[in-house]
């Protein structure tokens, strides 16, 4: 009996950090997409807004998955034990999935960002998103103020977009009055942080994960052999009693 309530006492510390990591996983879910959202917008192959996207959804998940562990601690039910197990070993083969994923294409995501921003200045769609950049962080162009000549105003080549320099017409006065500050080092140092942000919250969680599958399972085995132990001394009662009305 003492063993068990010990691995219950254990199993419930460790599922309620699993459960507020899981509220945690999606609040820097919600953060990430709600916060800054100019660069995302601004980027086309949204690779980031989906890792958002998805960090609220394994957040929101692992509450559910905690929540069935708490029932079948508290109710000594082996089948919602089981189930319990089997979900966060495949939460915990996922995240390491993407973990190895995003560690192979780590590299990559500079090169992605500058292309991309580069992309996105020769768009009219996303001209509205670059002036709230621009405005918000006094930042101009991608690399530089010269990445808008020629593509703001096809007619007058040295022409910016007024967010380039802070007041209504400046745009037409071209690099003189312009920021000196290139939008994409904010915006690379931005996602860069927060994918590090990501990862170590998939750390902490994926760690917590496996002491929570060998903490289940050994639960499990508690659960069953109490039983076997409580079926033993019911069948031992019944042949003593058995054998009480025989004499």
């Amino acid at each position: 009996m003492n063993g068990i309530k010990c691995m219950k006492t254990t199993f419930a510390i460790c599922n309620i950090l699993f459960f507020i990591m899981g509220i945690a996983a999606m609040c820097i879910g919600i953060y990430l997409k709600v916060s800054r959202s100019d660069f995302v917008e601004i980027l086309q192959s949204k690779e980031f807004e989906t890792s958002s996207a998805l960090l609220i959804s394994a957040g929101i998940i692992v509450i559910v998955v905690a929540l069935v562990g708490f029932i079948g601690a508290w109710m000594n039910n082996q089948c919602m034990l089981g189930l319990y197990f089997i979900f966060v070993i495949v939460i915990f083969a996922m995240e390491l999935a993407a973990g190895i994923i995003a560690f192979i294409y780590r590299k990559d995501i500079e090169v992605v960002i500058r292309r991309e921003l580069l992309e996105g200045v020769k768009k009219d769609e996303t001209r509205s998103a670059w002036d709230k950049l621009q405005e918000k962080y006094l930042c101009c162009g991608v690399n530089n103020y010269t990445d808008w000549y020629g593509v703001y105003d096809i007619h007058n080549y040295n022409t910016l977009p007024d967010s380039c320099c802070g007041y209504t017409g400046c745009g037409q006065s071209g690099g003189v009055v312009a920021y000196r500050i290139s939008c994409y080092e904010d915006a690379k140092e931005w996602i860069i942080d927060n994918f590090y942000l990501i990862g170590a919250a998939g750390v902490a969680i994926g760690v917590l994960q496996l002491l929570l599958v060998i903490v289940s399972l050994a639960l499990i085995c508690f659960i069953r052999k109490e039983k076997s132990y409580k079926d033993y001394r019911r069948r031992s009662a019944g042949n003593f009693g058995s054998g009480i009305q025989k004499l």
